[in-house]
């Protein structure tokens, strides 16, 4: 029997690959698809499930190359030092999945579906022009939170005919679960971010508030959650996947807050669950197979 100590050394020594590499992002984008697939009422196709996280870790290895790029041989975050001394061969990767994506994008997506992402890119272009260009400081956290959301969510949406309002409903909350996500590593990250000259809202605001607006917005989002997953069950009881994915949006908000609040303990695992809770979205997904 591995001895409990070992073994938690061998799930971070895992996660922290994953994580320096974008992979646990993604995962968590391919499981936040499914829940939007679920609540939408749509069979999303093949080339979809590859593009989805596929574009997600392009997009956020481009902009922690960025990051590592401007930070050089001085950054202290473990991505940006990853990114910087493996530029040549990540941004390599980079490009030949951007093809890949590309090529999927044409040959095996809805037209609608790939009007929806050609804004999308144009949008991630201007992101990642903005954030290079050091005179202009707002706060990233939102801007990467309404890409993510975006990207999660407007494959299903514009794929469902059915006139819903409800699903906008749900993406709302998850909107404000990405942002709280997003505003927590950063408070979390403070430090490191400071002494590379990578900080964004902190600019404007301090950690300590920041961390009380997270904490805030995460008794709101859990509220919010836990009255759509209450209406759902009774408006759609042939449905379990609504309110199984409503409960999964309160759990995604109220992550943020409580690793905030225990954070101070000190141990790592708030990292795996900060990421990892996203997970959550195959749920509702499995249920309505």
């Amino acid at each position: 029997m591995v001895p409990p100590a070992l073994l938690s050394g061998r799930i971070l020594a895992a996660w922290s690959i994953l994580h320096v590499l974008s992979i646990d992002i993604a995962a968590g984008a391919a499981a936040s698809g499914a829940m939007a697939a679920a609540v939408a009422g749509v069979e999303m196709r093949l080339g979809w499930w590859i593009l989805l996280p596929l574009s997600v870790w392009v997009i956020y290895t481009a902009d922690h190359l960025l990051d590592g790029w401007k930070a050089g041989s001085a950054a202290v975050n473990p991505r940006h030092s990853f990114h910087f001394r493996h530029m040549r061969i990540l941004s390599m990767c980079a490009l030949c999945a951007a093809i890949l994506c590309a090529g999927l994008a044409f040959f095996a997506i809805r037209e609608v579906v790939l009007a929806g992402g050609v804004i999308l890119i144009c949008v991630c272009a201007l992101h990642l022009a903005l954030a290079r260009w050091d005179k202009f400081k707002l706060g990233k956290e939102f801007s990467v939170a309404a890409i993510y959301t975006a990207g999660v969510w407007f494959g299903p949406l514009l794929a469902s005919r059915a006139a819903l309002f409800y699903p906008y409903v749900f993406l709302s909350i998850f909107l404000l679960a990405a942002v709280l996500n997003l505003v927590m590593s950063s408070v979390m990250d403070a430090e490191m971010d400071e002494k590379e000259g990578m900080t964004y809202l902190l600019r404007f605001i301090s950690p300590a508030r920041a961390g009380r607006l997270v904490q805030a917005g995460s008794v709101i989002g859990v509220l919010l959650g836990a009255l759509l997953a209450a209406f759902m069950f009774v408006q759609s009881p042939g449905k379990p996947q609504l309110w199984l994915a409503a409960a999964v949006l309160a759990v995604l908000c109220a992550a943020p807050g409580l690793i905030l609040r225990f954070a101070h303990l000190g141990s790592p695992l708030y990292r795996i669950a900060g990421e990892g809770v996203f997970l959550l979205g195959f749920v509702p997904w499995l249920s309505a197979r």
